[in-house]
């Protein structure tokens, strides 16, 4: 006789509804996937006035049936809704690995990146669960999917509570890292999946996001552009050498100085891990913090390994080395000195003022020679914030 094993009986949605009823509490779900946190999120004021909680949701489908992901829903310790995400909305925060339109197929895997708004005078949940809507059907003999039959053991529509994850120590509080006016926050935080919040790597098998908060500086020029004249000058760009600060006091543990400038616009040419960040620098600014300053010239770095340096010192040029296809700084802040193997930590700067915001889609035209349109939203002083993704502020 052939025994049938509860767990493998569950797995293919063939279990008899009386032996889950006396296996599982009534709070407990066979949720078909796997939720987890990356790492716990650390909240930030950002420059929109609200507290933000930044944090990615890995989401696993170990077994042979297809989960469509309809919802997902941060909530805290009371079941309070914090925020949510569905349909399209939902769609546009994730990152779906294999299958499409949110669906997980069997041994598929999903990163849904959370973005969980405050108001800056809330109390702030100390603790973050996701409920998940969920939609469910079998694997068919042609792998495709097919309904769950009618006698199946558990509901094709359904929602579970998980990944719950504690809220971590606040914003690190730096100086701007350059100077003077029109400086746009390229790739910047929080509520898109930009090239630097969906930076999501695997290193030592342990999975990593460390670009989260990363901006990517560039300036317009006094016509309002990223460059005038031929795209693939350096001279084009008015900010090409600017001056690069020290964003705190700290202790340099890293650094590269070897790397060649790129031609602009055109693709980065002989990358790898070591030269990634180009010329750059990583400084130990303490309690658990390390700030990165990357793609700088060659040559113009002004510390070495294990000098002190004081905030607001210059510490190198912008340039356009590495990863890099025009000039611009790569700031961020993270829990490691190496740029790669950590998990990107908030920072918000003491003094900025806010121009507006660049257009949707601004970013890209600004790439092939178009005129900076900025839109009124977060204009003024700001003292203490994250600047926001393409938002364009002024440093004393």
């Amino acid at each position: 006789m052939r025994f049938l094993s509860l767990s493998v009986a569950c797995a293919g949605l063939l279990a008899a509804s009386a032996a889950m009823a006396q296996s599982l509490k009534p709070d407990e779900i066979l949720s078909s996937v796997t939720v987890q946190p990356i790492s716990e999120p650390n909240p930030v004021l950002g420059a929109d006035g609200r507290v933000h909680l930044a944090y990615e949701l890995v989401i696993n489908n170990p077994g042979n049936v297809f989960v469509r992901l309809d919802k997902v829903e941060a909530i805290d310790d009371a079941g309070k809704s914090l925020s949510s995400l569905e349909g399209e909305e939902l769609a546009k925060m994730m990152h779906l690995y294999s299958g499409r339109d949110r669906q997980l197929p069997p041994g598929g895997t999903a990163i849904v990146f959370m973005d969980v708004g405050f108001a800056r005078d809330d109390k702030l949940a100390q603790r973050v669960s996701a409920r998940i809507e969920a939609f469910r059907e079998n694997a068919g003999a042609d792998g495709k999917p097919t309904p769950l039959p009618a006698d199946a053991p558990v509901s094709a529509h359904y929602s579970f509570i998980g990944g719950a994850t504690t809220v971590g120590k606040p914003a690190v509080v730096v100086e701007p890292p350059l100077r003077g006016t029109g400086w746009v926050a390229a790739d910047g935080c929080c509520d898109a999946v930009t090239a630097h919040r969906g930076a999501v790597m695997a290193v030592n098998g342990r999975l990593r996001i460390p670009e989260r908060f990363a901006i990517d500086w560039i300036r317009l020029d006094a016509g309002s552009r990223l460059f005038t004249g031929n795209a693939q000058d350096l001279a084009s760009y008015s900010f090409y050498g600017a001056e690069v600060h020290a964003a705190a006091d700290g202790v340099v543990v890293n650094l590269y100085d070897q790397a060649d400038e790129q031609i602009p616009s055109q693709p980065a040419r002989g990358i790898v891990p070591a030269n990634i960040g180009g010329n750059m620098l990583v400084t130990d600014i303490g309690n658990g913090a390390f700030a990165f300053y990357a793609h700088l010239q060659r040559g113009s770095l002004r510390a070495k390994l294990g000098d002190r340096v004081k905030a607001g010192q210059v510490i190198g040029r912008v340039g356009n080395t590495g990863n890099s296809t025009a000039p611009h700084l790569h700031f961020q802040l993270m829990d490691g000195p190496s740029p790669l193997n950590a998990n990107s930590l908030p920072f918000v700067l003491t003094r900025f003022s806010g121009q507006g915001v660049l257009a949707p889609g601004n970013e890209e035209e600004l790439e092939q020679g178009a005129v900076a349109r900025i839109e009124p939203r977060w204009r003024g002083e700001h003292a203490n914030q994250l600047p926001l993704n393409d938002q364009v502020v002024d440093f004393q």
